[in-house]
């Protein structure tokens, strides 16, 4: 997820500069693209998972993985509502999505089906560094199974200074592709820049992609490094000094792609639908960073 403005052009062009954002735009969500930069691709080296003592991540495993710092029940999860204020321009989002806790306790983000319907939580605290896990059931598209529907994102930045801080996109079912993407932003106002696995010269995919249903997804970062996991397995990996170490906030957001959107991602959404659907997380946890 980025943000843009109402004037932007399309965001998956290489390294152009948007223009410059008003506040307001901010909270606009928007399709980042692969910009032209080249990246070293990390080789991680797999540690195995103790059965006893604290909880350890699935994926990103113990050798990343300190102290416990966070662990979000579904119930905890849902009092990060902020969709009110996420979702706040006309030409984009409405915020009109809902948060609640099912009957198994798993927090619901659920989109309407409206064109531009948004729902988002964002934690209330920030990470510089960490391993965070999320078990999540993506929605997916009716009529095709294996598409996760609307515009959804699990993803870490600091709105406020975005994209100066930099931003991690775990998980992005773009628009553009209906297939989901890693990305990372980073840069200025003014110039902001981005890779993506959308572009394997960028950062190269080494795992299968995500398909609607249950999925646990890890992320592990620090300064000048990132890597995500999909259920256990290393999907890529990204070094470089661009990756900030600031703090950022956590948020999962959803959003029926706008018919406003439609120039800046270059033709109708592949993954929207009319439908309503709903995004589920069973817990959100986080570690401190083992280096």
């Amino acid at each position: 997820m980025a943000y843009l403005d109402d004037r932007a052009e399309r965001a998956d062009r290489p390294e152009t500069s948007r223009p410059e954002m008003s506040r307001r735009a901010k909270v606009r969500l928007a399709y980042g693209g692969a910009a032209t930069v080249v990246v070293i691709v990390a080789a991680l080296i797999a540690v195995n998972v103790f059965s006893s003592g604290p909880p350890l991540p699935v994926a990103a495993l113990a050798h990343y993985a300190g102290s416990l710092e966070l662990n979000a029940s579904g119930s905890e999860l849902a009092a990060w509502n902020q969709t009110s204020s996420f979702c706040t321009s006309p030409s984009w989002s409405v915020p009109d999505g809902t948060v609640a806790t099912d009957s198994a306790g798993d927090a619901t983000l659920t989109m309407t089906g409206k064109p531009g319907s948004c729902v988002a939580i964002i934690s209330p605290g920030t990470y510089s560094s960490g391993v965070v896990e999320a078990d999540i059931n993506f929605p997916a598209l009716p009529g095709a199974p294996d598409t996760i529907a609307n515009w959804t994102s699990f993803w870490l930045t600091n709105q406020e200074k975005w994209p100066v801080d930099g931003e991690i996109d775990a998980v992005e079912a773009s628009p553009a592709s209906g297939v989901n993407t890693v990305s990372y932003h980073w840069g200025t106002h003014e110039s902001p820049r981005s890779v993506s696995t959308d572009d394997s010269s960028k950062i190269r995919a080494s795992g299968p992609n995500l398909t609607p249903g249950w999925h646990i997804v890890d992320v592990v970062f620090t300064k000048g490094f990132f890597a995500v996991y999909y259920d256990g397995r290393i999907f890529t990996s990204f070094r470089s000094s661009v990756v900030t170490g600031s703090p950022l906030n956590i948020l999962l957001t959803s959003s029926v792609t706008p018919p406003a959107a439609e120039q800046l991602i270059g033709g109708t959404p592949k993954n929207s639908d009319s439908s309503p659907a709903t995004l589920a997380i069973k817990y959100l946890k986080v570690w401190s960073y083992h280096d």
